[in-house]
């Protein structure tokens, strides 16, 4: 596409095109965007440059600028089916926004990451695409449940309980067994001593 004027050809201002370059930024469509608004104030004055600048092929910016002149800023962002963008369909700004996420522990599975990156623009077309793409960048996830309050906190006293009991050591150990076996015997002493007394009473009503 030799001789272009690229800022006359470009119909939409700067601050026309920067509205949807912010909309899509989490998507690799801002780079379509960004290649008309470099090419629209003068920051690239070709396709090269600007190709160069975004990380695409010469080629690749060519099929976007033929697109632009043919079905305008619309037809622009509608997403090609089987077109390879440089890397992955989710942008760098997006993976590390989930990633961060993801360390805070607000994203366990692979379905609250699709739905994570399909919130902000991001849409793969299965949660599995996500799972792959995990697995690409070997991202892992966090798989230990969500712990409540409550459950903590009697964790916590049934601990500190047993801890008190293991201060003594060995020895305190022992001495709390002996102690609870002493008392059970004692129960049962207790216990049968008060069945020898009932048949005795038992037997002299039988002999009054």
């Amino acid at each position: 596409m030799p001789n272009i004027d690229y800022p006359r050809e470009i119909a939409q201002d700067e601050e026309q095109l920067r509205e949807p370059e912010k909309r899509h930024r989490y998507t690799h469509l801002s780079h379509r965007v960004r290649m008309l608004r470099l090419l629209k104030n003068g920051g690239r004055s070709s396709l090269g440059g600007a190709a160069e600048a975004l990380g695409y092929s010469w080629r690749q910016c060519q099929r976007w600028f033929a697109t632009y002149r043919r079905e305008g800023l619309e037809g622009l962002l509608l997403g090609r089916v089987g077109e390879r963008g440089p890397s992955e369909l989710v942008t760098e700004e997006a993976f590390t926004q989930m990633e961060d996420a993801m360390k805070r522990g607000e994203i366990a599975t692979v379905s609250q990451a699709h739905r994570f990156l399909w919130d902000r623009g991001v849409h793969y077309s299965h949660p599995e695409s996500v799972g792959g793409l995990l697995r690409r960048r070997k991202a892992k996830l966090k798989t230990g449940r969500p712990r409540h309050e409550k459950a903590d906190r009697e964790e916590q006293e049934e601990f500190k309980k047993i801890s008190r009991e293991d201060k003594g050591g060995p020895r305190g150990r022992q001495r709390g067994r002996s102690v609870r076996k002493a008392g059970e015997g004692n129960g049962f002493r207790r216990g049968a001593l008060r069945t020898h007394k009932l048949a005795s009473q038992t037997l002299l009503s039988h002999r009054i």
